[in-house]
């Protein structure tokens, strides 16, 4: 499913949830970068739907 929330709304929440550390550990070892505007649209937004599955299994 498509990311319907902005980066940095996801980030916020991703913070909230006290897991950023994975935020930047799957950016930085998965995808080469230090920010998701580095990524092309179809890997930032695979990149945010990765977030928002784990973000969605931690508020479980």
């Amino acid at each position: 499913r498509p990311v319907t929330v902005s980066t940095d709304d996801l980030k916020a929440a991703i913070e909230a949830a006290n897991i950023d550390t994975m935020w930047d550990m799957i950016l930085t070892l998965d995808y080469g970068v230090s920010d998701p505007d580095d990524l092309s649209r179809e890997k930032r937004d695979e990149f945010l739907n990765v977030m928002s599955l784990l973000l969605k299994a931690y508020d479980r």
